[in-house]
């Protein structure tokens, strides 16, 4: 028996389709990529933007003919089967199995059903984050995934995830820790904890930075890194703990979202302008190397140049290293949905801007590298070809040449010749 996994979204999806491998591995299956070859295909989905939910109602249709020539379960889970819950068998009723992400510990009972009738699973069980590590089959060759919470309590008005991933729910700290140690004993030398608001972790009185420090005195951690961040409830304290270890990587993900106060407001974001642009400079200010990334969204329901022009002094101002922007896209459900719209033509030419604009600084700051040496994790063959790929401790990719064999998952010195637009480019020192 075989099973295929297709996967869209963030790091919690990837990790998610992880460990179905891990518990269908435990039930005899093997992998394939061969879609033919698969007895069980599950398509593990994104909601945040509609195009993608789209796609994926695109590829079960694709699929569905497989059914026809052989006996076939073909499940849709993560997220869009949150969301759409029954409704998925009406817009595909070739689907067999429905499951959410906080359902993924049930993965077999489901599979089981689903031999027989519909399964589905939409219920948000809090044991989901108690998954046994152990059973994770990892699939990224140099990163350990460690999931630290689940599920978000904000409110954001344009977004879907405490809709489709539950309130928050946070994993024992000592867990975490072993399931850290345990990666690194089984080779892994980098560990990124994740969570959909990982600095809301807590377990009695301590909090994200007293997690941050214990996995970072694990022995063996060469780089400690963490996603997502509320700006609002990043602390200080974390920046502190950042500049202190070596081993906490020089980089993080702090979403900006607009730069309007209005737009702010109505977004829900807890926090405005100003006070945003304190806490980069804070950040800055006790890691002056850091690399920040954020995301933007453009043509928010309502807004007006003078908004616009908000946004794009923000990211003048916090000079990001990546910025990921999205044109605004209407949840169902979400309050923003009914707000009033921007023109799409509108959204597309702001969203040009900023894209202008974030070229000239991401250029500027990649040209800044040239001529150093940088210590670069190897994660295998360069998509360039004949090159070699691996990411530096603040998270750029760099592509380099090298005159003698050079294994995955190990460390080396790279000079950078070159920059180009999303990327490095160097040869061993």
């Amino acid at each position: 028996m075989k099973y295929l996994i297709k996967t869209w979204g963030c790091q919690m999806n990837a990790l998610d389709s992880d460990k179905m491998a891990g518990l269908l591995q435990g039930l005899g299956y093997l992998p394939t990529e061969e879609e033919r070859e698969a007895d069980v295909i599950l398509l593990n989905t994104c909601s945040v933007r509609e195009g993608p939910e789209n796609k994926v109602f695109t590829e079960l249709g694709r699929l569905q003919p497989l059914k026809r020539s052989k006996p076939l379960i073909l499940g849709l889970v993560g997220c869009v089967a949150q969301q759409e819950k029954e409704q998925v068998f009406k817009r595909a009723p070739y689907v067999d199995l429905v499951m959410g992400p906080r359902g993924v510990r049930h993965l077999p009972e489901l599979l089981a059903q689903a031999r027989n009738q519909r399964a589905i699973d939409t219920q948000f069980h809090d044991d989901s984050i108690l998954f046994p590590d152990q059973a994770i089959a990892r699939t990224n060759p140099t990163k350990a995934y460690i999931t630290v919470m689940e599920g978000c309590n904000k409110r954001c008005t344009f977004c879907i995830v405490p809709t489709t991933r539950g309130r928050e729910v946070y994993r024992p700290l000592t867990d975490i820790v072993q399931e850290a140690r345990r990666a690194v004993d089984g080779g892994y030398r980098e560990v990124e904890r994740l969570g959909q608001n990982v600095n809301c972790w807590r377990e009695g009185a301590r909090r994200f930075v007293d997690l941050l420090a214990a996995v970072s005195d694990i022995k063996g951690i060469r780089r400690l890194r963490f996603t997502t961040s509320h700006p609002r409830h990043f602390p200080i304290a974390v920046a502190d703990l950042m500049a202190e270890r070596e081993n906490l990587c020089p980089y993080l993900h702090l979403p900006v979202q607009a730069g309007s106060d209005r737009i702010l407001k109505l977004m829900r974001r807890q926090y405005d302008k100003a006070w945003y642009l304190e806490l980069v400079r804070r950040i800055r200010e006790r890691i002056p190397h850091i690399a920040l990334s954020t995301d933007v969204i453009v043509g928010f329901p309502s807004e007006t140049e003078e908004d616009f022009q908000h946004t794009l002094d923000v990211v003048r101002r916090a000079e990001y290293d990546t910025l990921f922007s999205f044109r605004y896209s209407p949840r169902p459900g979400t309050p923003a949905a009914g707000m009033e719209p921007v023109p799409e033509a509108l959204a597309r030419e702001r969203h040009q801007r900023l894209l202008d604009l974030q070229l000239e600084i991401q250029t500027r700051r990649f040209a800044a590298m040239e001529g150093r040496v940088v210590e670069v994790l190897v994660e295998g063959g360069s998509k360039k070809g004949g090159q070699i790929m691996g990411r530096t401790p603040d998270n750029k990719v760099v592509n380099f040449s090298a005159s003698r064999p050079v294994d995955v998952n190990t460390f080396v010195n790279v000079r950078i010749t070159r920059s180009a637009v999303n990327s490095l480019v160097g040869e061993l020192a």
